[in-house]
């Protein structure tokens, strides 16, 4: 389970990088494009604007700081050299203008995820994450909480 733990930093990173150009309408529209942004940066391994998008008052249920997060992130990298997710948005919930909780499935694997039913082939990694998220100029990870899930949970 110790192996694990840099895994389950990364998808709370990366699910928060955000999109710099395209326009968005809605508050949920740009939650979603957060995440698929940040799958694609966690994919392509872009720890600074990953660490960017993580508040500085951030905290999760293991009691990590940003700054401990960020090292965990720069670990597994090194560590890993090749990192693929499949994402599912169960939920968004904006309680404010900007607060959000985001509920979502996460699918990790050492190989491109093309679809759910290569999830189970694969022996993916499958976690549910539940994301407080902060808007002040842009979104910003708050807080996370994580708990393993199912490959039916993602489907």
């Amino acid at each position: 389970m110790k192996s694990r733990f840099p895994v389950f930093c990364l998808v709370w990173v990366v699910l928060l990088l955000q999109a710099c150009s395209e326009t968005v309408n809605s508050p949920e529209d740009e939650i979603r494009l957060f995440v698929k942004s940040g799958v694609t940066a966690a994919e392509n391994r872009k720890l600074d604007n990953l660490r960017d998008l993580i508040h500085g008052n951030y905290l999760d249920q293991k009691g990590y700081s940003k700054q401990r997060l960020g090292g965990l992130l720069r670990a597994y990298f090194f560590r890993h050299k090749d990192l693929y997710l499949f994402t599912k948005i169960e939920e968004i919930d904006l309680f404010a203008e900007n607060q959000a909780t985001v509920r979502l499935y996460v699918a990790m694997a050492g190989s491109v995820i093309s679809d759910v039913d290569a999830i189970a082939a694969l022996r993916a990694q499958i976690y549910q994450f539940e994301l407080q998220l902060i808007k002040e100029d842009d979104w910003l990870l708050h807080h996370a909480s994580w708990k393993p899930a199912r490959v039916i949970d993602i489907e």
